[in-house]
């Protein structure tokens, strides 16, 4: 597939990303870190883009490992939010830390930040999934509304979807099984997740479409 086809269909996240400022003052706080997300992923696809055109691809390298955490961080927050973890601070800034530390160490041990940091890459999308199945099952047996008018649903699934894959190419790009793959599965793999990218991007869009109003407080006098 083209590159620049592969980049229009990368810019597909700008959906979510419009339809999140512009509701950004009437919708729940809870959610800013979705819509933040949202807009980190955007502009990194455009890095993305402009190193490569410039001839700097492996500047984005770097680029991709502070993503990376940052990703991580910010879904994180999103279900400290939603009362994942029963909404005790102290667990989500020990899962950040633990994160943190992970990433850091991999980065200074073993790649230099020059390289992917390919096992924190692989330890944080299996959290991810891990969390949003959790959530998803928390939604559907305790919140009434409809499960396709809930916004969790549709992150949930697009969290499931993109990170199933995400692990699929991290684990192919690992040494240890990386000469066991043939190219044109590789080629083929890189092509479902430019697809399923564009599929989990429009649920992120309609997920930004649900999301829910500030609920307003009025004085009782």
């Amino acid at each position: 597939m083209d590159g620049t086809v592969r980049f229009i269909l990368s810019l597909s996240i700008g959906i979510a990303v419009i339809i999140g400022i512009v509701r950004f003052r009437r919708i729940a706080s809870s959610y800013y870190p979705f819509i933040y997300n949202c807009i980190a992923a955007l502009t990194v696809e455009i890095l993305n883009r402009i190193l490569t055109l410039t001839g700097h691809p492996d500047a984005f390298i770097l680029v991709e490992n502070i993503f990376s955490y940052t990703d991580f961080y910010l879904f994180l927050w999103l279900f400290h939010n939603w009362g994942l973890f029963n909404r005790k601070k102290w667990t989500f800034l020990t899962i950040a830390g633990v994160g943190f530390i992970i990433w850091f160490l991999e980065g200074i041990l073993l790649t230099g930040f020059i390289k992917h940091n390919l096992y924190f890459f692989t330890l944080y999308a299996f959290a991810l999934i891990f969390f949003s199945v959790s959530t998803f099952n928390k939604a559907v047996v305790h919140e009434r509304i409809s499960i396709f008018k809930n916004p969790k649903f549709w992150i949930c699934i697009g969290i499931i979807i993109f990170y199933s894959f995400f692990i699929l190419v991290v684990v192919m790009s690992i040494s240890l099984f990386k000469h066991n793959v043939s190219k044109e599965f590789r080629r083929g793999v890189w092509a479902i997740g430019v697809y399923s990218n564009l599929s989990v991007n429009v649920l992120y869009a309609v997920a930004a479409i649900w999301i829910p109003r500030k609920k307003s407080f009025t004085s009782l006098f």
